[in-house]
């Protein structure tokens, strides 16, 4: 075989040679970007003194069975008002690892309860992002120092009244 000219670059085994860099295209088409709170330079919470039942202060709604659940209010003096992480109209898909797509909003606010000063971990799709957002679960704060009244419940849906039927004349309504 005739010998490589002069100027050829000579591979003897290792890694490939270095390419130039590529620009940051940032997410594939069609791919949500993913914003991870807890390494935005959020400042952390800190640990409540005492124990018991928490949660995030989140009020959570649904649009009809098997819709996606989203974030109709945030409890002022919650962890996730105090964080500002966590915005109404947020659409939660994930708590800890768990799929929540689909499910009642009942079995999801259970999710978000836990021990007091415990993390939770949620994944929020807000437009085309998804926001990561880890929060230690306190009991929210209301005016004064005071813990916040509970978050208000789901209404259930709304049936029509039932309407009294009419009687026929003749029936007496009995056995």
């Amino acid at each position: 075989a005739p010998p490589p000219p002069p100027d050829a670059p000579v591979q003897r085994g290792g890694p490939p040679p270095p390419t130039a860099p590529q620009a940051d295209s940032g997410p594939a088409a069609g791919q949500p970007r993913v914003i991870d709170t807890n390494k935005a330079g959020s400042t952390p919470q800190r640990p409540l003194p005492g124990g018991g039942p928490a949660d995030v202060g989140l009020v959570l709604a649904q649009q009809g069975p098997g819709g996606a659940i989203t974030v109709q209010q945030v409890m002022p003096g919650g962890p996730a008002a105090t964080s500002n992480q966590v915005r109404q109209g947020d659409a939660l898909i994930d708590v800890d690892g768990h799929d929540v797509v689909g499910r009642a909003v009942p079995e999801v606010q259970n999710m978000l309860r836990g021990e007091r000063n415990s993390p939770v971990t949620m994944i929020f799709r807000r437009g085309t992002d998804q926001v990561v957002v880890t929060l230690l679960r306190a009991v929210p704060m209301g005016p004064g120092g005071k813990p916040a009244p509970p978050p208000p419940r789901a209404a259930p849906p709304q049936t029509a009244p039932e309407r009294p039927r009419p009687r026929r004349p003749g029936c007496s309504g009995g056995a």
